[in-house]
């Protein structure tokens, strides 16, 4: 049975594009029931339509978080969905609005992708900082969000090798084609296993297979 997911994206929404062109080709047996973005000027937002996905903007600009927090919750509840799905979604979200997505099983139904691999190199300036830092091996992590920034168990991590040739957009470029690959593999095994078997392997993330990325 197919999951019923809600994407939250500020930007253009490249990672949710590889989202909906998975669902669209087959590959990924999930409904996205609904794209919303903080940011009105979104190039995800008309992206979505393209895909005949409710897009809906709820601006944060000029709120307080509790204040932007409770309309985007009272927007998701007008939809069944199984997670939330953060896709270059840029805002923390607070321990109140998480516990709206709160599994008897004690995790929250929310799962990000973080261009690094955790918990190396967090916050949002992972590509840079790993760059910077002169990194040989980078990645992907796919974890479910908890109380504490790019935290929480992990699902899923996929690495690429950092080539001597490699300028910062290079290396960007190719972490993002990894992103593209590695986000809806992931949310198929949740479709096709349920969470629970990722969750199982918390302690030792799964290594996606997605052939030799260069």
């Amino acid at each position: 049975m197919p999951i019923s997911i809600a994407i939250l994206v500020s930007g253009r929404g490249s990672n949710m594009k590889a989202i909906l062109d998975a669902v669209r080709a087959g590959e990924l047996d999930a409904k996205v029931a609904v794209v919303l973005s903080n940011n009105p000027d979104a190039e995800a937002l008309e992206l979505a339509g393209r895909y005949d996905v409710p897009a809906v903007a709820i601006a944060s600009k000029g709120k307080n978080r509790q204040q932007h927090e409770q309309e985007v919750l009272n927007c998701l509840a007008k939809y069944e969905v199984d997670f939330v799905v953060l896709a270059g979604y840029m805002r923390v979200l607070t321990p109140s609005f998480l516990q709206a997505f709160r599994h008897s099983a004690g995790y929250f139904r929310v799962i990000n992708i973080h261009p690094s691999l955790l918990p190396a190199f967090p916050g949002a300036n992972a590509y840079e900082d790993a760059f910077n830092y002169g990194v040989k091996v980078s990645g992907s992590t796919v974890h479910l969000v908890d109380e504490q920034v790019d935290h929480g168990p992990i699902l899923a991590q996929a690495a690429f090798t950092r080539l001597d040739s490699d300028t910062l957009e290079s290396f960007k470029g190719r972490g993002l084609a990894l992103e593209h690959s590695l986000y809806p593999k992931v949310l198929q095994q949740i479709s096709q296993d349920g969470i629970e078997l990722l969750l199982g392997t918390s302690s030792k993330p799964t290594a996606v297979s997605l052939g030799e990325t260069r």
